[in-house]
C-alpha cells in the first residue's frame, strides 16, 4: 500500500488531511509543498491537481484533491477508528458542518490571516499573483494591500463569530436550529466525527492569530477545543509539524498582538449591523 500526500506544514487544509491519516493511524509518506515559492503554480504540480491546491492524496496511484474529500476517503477505505457516524441522519449533519467550511469558512480564515499575518511577507504578494481562481485573488490582493481595513474583513470575522456561536449552540445539543440539534455534550455530533476533526485547524489558526476572543465568552467551545488539542493525533498532525518552520506561527502571533485591539472594534463594529 502506497499513501503519499503533497501538503503543506501550516496549511490549514493540509493540516486536515494530515490529522484524518494520523487519526487513522494510516502510514504515509509525502512532500511539502513551497506555497511561498509558489510550487503549487507550477506545470509540474498542476499537472497532479489543475486547481494549484494542497493537499493532494495518491493512494497506490489514484489521486484524490480537496481536503473534505480526502478525509472521507480516507475514513472510507482505510482501518482504524470511525470517522462517519453510521447512522445516515447523523452522516447528513456531519456533512452539513463540512460544508460550512468549503462554502465560505474557509475563505474567511483566508481573509483574516492574510490581512492580520502573511501581507507582512513580500512573497506572499507574489503567490497572489499566481492564484488560479478569480475570485479568490481579489479577496487576497485587498486582503494583502489593505490589511484589516479591507472591505472582506469585517465579513470574515462576523462569519467566524456566527460560526462558534452555532458550535456552542451544537455542544449544548441545542442547535443550530432543529436541522443541527441532538448533538453533544463532548463533541459537536456526539462522537468524535470528521466534523470536529475538520474544524480542529480552523480553531488552532484562530489561536495563532490570537483571536481567542472569538470565544472568550463561550465555554462549551473553549472546552471542546480543549478536549480536540489532547488528542494525540492533533499534537503530531498539526504541533509537531508546525515546528518545520515556526517563522509563519510566530508572524501570526506577533501581527496577531499588534492589532488584536482594533480587530475586536471591527468585529463589535460588524455586529452592530444587522
Amino acid at each position: 500500500m502506497s499513501v503519499y500526500l503533497y501538503h503543506h506544514h501550516v496549511s490549514v487544509c493540509a493540516t486536515k488531511s494530515r490529522l484524518a491519516l494520523e487519526e487513522k493511524g494510516v502510514p504515509w509518506t509525502g512532500e511539502l509543498i513551497d506555497l511561498r515559492g509558489s510550487q503549487q503554480h507550477k506545470q509540474d504540480y498542476l499537472s497532479i491537481n489543475p486547481f494549484g491546491l494542497v493537499p493532494v492524496l495518491v493512494h497506490d496511484g489514484r489521486v484524490i484533491p480537496e481536503s473534505t474529500v480526502i478525509n472521507e476517503y480516507v475514513d472510507a477505505v482505510f482501518e482504524g477508528p470511525a470517522l462517519r457516524p453510521k447512522d445516515e441522519y447523523k452522516l447528513a449533519q456531519m456533512r452539513v458542518w463540512t460544508r460550512m467550511l468549503d462554502e465560505n469558512v474557509h475563505a474567511a480564515i483566508g481573509v483574516l490571516t492574510t490581512s492580520i499575518a502573511y501581507r507582512h511577507v513580500p512573497q506572499h504578494r507574489s503567490q497572489i499573483s499566481n492564484q488560479i481562481d478569480p475570485y479568490k485573488k481579489t479577496r487576497k490582493v485587498s486582503s494583502f494591500d489593505e490589511g484589516i481595513e479591507n472591505p472582506h474583513f469585517k465579513t470574515a470575522i462576523k462569519r467566524m463569530d456566527m460560526l462558534l456561536a452555532h458550535i456552542e449552540e451544537a455542544l449544548g445539543g441545542n442547535g443550530p436550529g432543529q436541522a443541527m440539534a441532538g448533538g453533544g455534550p463532548d463533541y459537536l455530533l456526539g462522537n468524535y466525527t470528521l466534523a470536529d476533526l475538520n474544524f480542529a485547524p480552523y480553531m488552532v489558526r484562530l489561536d495563532c492569530l490570537q483571536l481567542q476572543f472569538l470565544y472568550e465568552n463561550r465555554p462549551r467551545v473553549a472546552a471542546w477545543y480543549e478536549r480536540i488539542k489532547a488528542r494525540p493525533a492533533v499534537q503530531r498532525a498539526v504541533f509537531d509539524w508546525f515546528k518545520h518552520d515556526e517563522s509563519w506561527t510566530g508572524l501570526m502571533k506577533q501581527q496577531g498582538d499588534s492589532v488584536q485591539p482594533r480587530t475586536r472594534e471591527l468585529l463589535a463594529e460588524a455586529l452592530a449591523v444587522s
